[in-house]
């Protein structure tokens, strides 16, 4: 018998966070668009830069958001975003006029309002911040991800950066938002994320290793995601991203997230 729970009437974009690239590859998603698909649905990629501007990487979703609109012969998209790509995608629906084919926007784990953390880190210790961004581009790289050779990426997901940002895009009426959070519960969730994640917990509160459950929170808030069990989700499990995204059984449970976010947004006509 056929699945068809997360037959949107929209194609899904599926738009990656920070230093990665993504596409029908398990590098970045892993099997969440195998999972999509399916159970019916219609399946894209964002594409853009692993470490480019908001804006120039709002660019090119639009160019991929195009696309998408001709090959499948469909007036709207629905896009679901992880990390930094979610502020990308409210800067392509606001300020490059893509409001009337945008159905709605997920995002999850995305820094909404900034990463308080690096300002104070920033004002306070500046030296301590630079290596701490240095640390985090050996990551990445070393888990396959982009080389970054510039803070100029990073100095956009500030708080301080963010307020302006949120004034200048407001959000578009014809478009509905949801977010979803997350929280890493402990260090040992994600050996890669525990220094980050104790680091932001002190300063901010509950957080998946990168962006604080508060800052997550925009349009209807779904609530924090835990997973199952005794270990939470770190922010590259959030997209089952990276080979230390974290355990296994946290992949598998992302999946379903991601099948339920679906799911609803068929049930409410999208």
């Amino acid at each position: 018998m056929e699945d068809y729970t997360c037959a949107t009437k929209y194609p899904i974009m599926l738009i990656h966070g920070i230093g990665y690239k993504d596409g029908d590859f398990q590098r970045y998603w892993g099997r969440i668009p195998e999972s999509l698909r399916e159970r019916g649905a219609i399946v894209c990629f964002g594409r853009q830069d692993a470490f480019g501007s908001i804006q120039h990487n709002a660019e090119q979703l639009k160019v991929s958001a195009l696309r998408a609109l001709r090959e499948y012969g469909t007036e709207k998209l629905n896009l679901i975003a992880h990390s930094k790509g979610g502020i990308e995608a409210r800067y392509l629906i606001s300020r490059l006029g893509m409001e009337s084919q945008i159905a709605s926007l997920t995002t999850l784990a995305t820094p909404h309002r900034g990463i308080l953390s690096m300002d104070k880190m920033e004002k306070k210790a500046s030296g301590a911040y630079r290596a701490l961004l240095w640390l985090f581009n050996r990551m990445l790289l070393a888990d396959g991800g982009g080389e970054n050779r510039s803070l100029k990426t990073y100095e956009q997901m500030t708080a301080d950066y963010m307020k302006i940002f949120n004034e200048l895009v407001p959000d578009a009426k014809e478009v509905y938002y949801q977010s979803y959070a997350f929280d890493m519960k402990r260090g040992s969730s994600d050996p890669s994320m525990s220094l980050f994640y104790h680091l932001i917990r002190k300063m901010e509160g509950p957080n998946d290793g990168l962006v604080s459950v508060d800052s997550a929170k925009w349009g209807a808030f779904r609530g924090v995601y835990l997973g199952k069990g005794k270990y939470g989700i770190s922010h590259p499990a959030a997209a089952a991203s990276g080979k230390e995204a974290g355990r296994k059984k946290e992949k598998a449970d992302i999946t379903g997230l991601y099948c339920e976010i679906a799911s609803g947004l068929k049930s409410m006509g999208y």
